[in-house]
């Protein structure tokens, strides 16, 4: 595991998600602690879609997993009918409160864009403070620039026909727990 982000960059992070309409939450990486604080994001979701994991521990996975309502091996029909999707955030980026999610892995686009509520972990060593540096050769920046990358400012938004409306495009709902 990587050094821990600076403390002042992670309050910079979640101040910054926050004012971009996302919920954060800093909470211990356990696998009991992450999975309570699931549990209250997804409050009132009958189904919830959990994606694999890369940079989060397997076991906090496993114990996520065990919540009710979880679809092992969602269809289709269960995909695009799904209250609640969550998801392991490659990085953050802490000067615009962005988190970045890496495609690929099996449901992480469907549980990350699809569903009308996108909960995310996000490793705190996994916050960087500026976009370009996801992209140096060196940190995680070397993982960056082999990855299908999508950044994520907040709950979907779009202001095209007027007055701003959420949850057009995508999550009408962003809670991100930064573990720490």
């Amino acid at each position: 595991m990587a050094a821990p982000a600076p403390s002042s960059l992670i309050d910079l992070f979640v101040t910054r998600a926050t004012d971009a309409a996302a919920r954060v939450e800093r909470i211990p990486r356990s696998p009991a602690d992450v999975r309570a604080a699931i549990a209250r994001a997804t409050e009132g979701a009958r189904t919830l879609v959990i994606a694999s994991g890369e940079f989060v521990p397997a076991d906090v996975f496993v114990a996520a997993r065990s919540l009710p309502g979880v679809i092992a091996r969602p269809s289709d029909d269960q995909l695009a009918t799904a209250d609640a999707g969550v998801t392991e955030a490659f990085a953050g980026v802490a000067r615009t409160g962005s988190i970045c999610i890496a495609m690929g892995p099996p449901l992480r686009a469907a549980a990350s864009l699809l569903m009308p509520l996108h909960v995310a972990l996000l490793p705190a060593e996994r916050i960087v403070f500026r976009p370009r540096e996801l992209f140096e050769l060196q940190g995680i920046g070397e993982e960056a620039v082999r990855r299908n990358l999508v950044f994520v400012t907040g709950p979907s938004a779009t202001a095209d026909m007027g007055p701003l409306v959420r949850g057009v495009h995508g999550p009408h709902r962003l809670h991100i727990l930064v573990l720490e």
